[in-house]
């Protein structure tokens, strides 16, 4: 059996479209590309993923303190009553991400065992999941979170402790993610095959055993690992 660990945030859907709106809701001329925008974004949010992690600050503080944060190392006037206000919208946004119908036609048809690791905290990452869809495919066992194992990718005890508690051994579980640093390479760190879905053209390197850029060339690749296990 083809064993699947997905990770949820730019895999399962593309994280960009809660923040697009976002943008052009608050910040509807930028003096740079959106896309760059987005970047310095996320940049800026990994900051203080540890103190998320750790529970020092919420996962409203985190975006709050991105979106300020990015505009102001871009010179965009910016107040915190008005990144407070767009994190509001981009929660709001997020309760109507959606995953791709192919997706959704794979994880209805597949025989594979999968399973999702995500970095966050519990309740707003199984959220996301349960606005996705996945109850319909995989249980709340299969389900694991960064909060709930007391591990955050990349380092490797996080996948370690995913295949440990599903009973998987190591070499026969490939990982699916967007971010090469902590999804590819904490994920080969681990022993694990690895699948980059590098939506957003990123950075790529050698831990990646194969690179997809959309959900059909990623479908492709499943049924065909798919087939080759059965």
């Amino acid at each position: 059996m083809l064993n699947l660990c997905f990770d949820c945030d730019d895999t399962l859907y593309d994280l960009q479209e809660p923040f697009n709106r976002s943008v052009k809701q608050f910040i509807p001329v930028l003096p740079v590309s959106l896309p760059f925008f987005y970047k310095v974004y996320r940049k800026v949010g990994d900051r203080v993923f540890d103190l998320e992690h750790e529970h020092v600050i919420t996962s409203d503080d985190v975006g709050i303190y991105r979106i300020y944060g990015a505009c102001k190392e871009l010179s965009i006037p910016f107040t915190l009553e008005q990144a407070a206000d767009f994190q509001d919208a981009y929660r709001k946004y997020q309760g109507q991400i959606s995953m791709q119908p192919v997706l959704h036609e794979f994880f209805a048809s597949t025989s594979a065992r999968v399973s999702i690791l995500t970095n966050g905290q519990e309740g707003h990452q199984k959220d996301k999941v349960r606005t996705l869809g996945m109850y319909d495919y995989i249980g709340d066992d299969a389900i694991f979170t960064s909060e709930g194992i007391g591990y955050a990718k990349p380092d490797a005890k996080a996948f370690q402790t995913v295949c440990d508690r599903l009973s998987i051994p190591y070499d026969t579980m490939y990982y699916i993610g967007d971010n090469y640093i902590k999804d590819m390479e904490g994920a080969k760190a681990a022993g694990l095959h690895t699948i980059h879905f590098n939506r957003h053209n990123l950075q790529e390197g050698m831990a990646s055993d194969y690179i997809v850029y959309n959900e059909d060339q990623l479908v492709a690749l499943l049924k065909e690992l798919e087939r080759r296990e059965s």
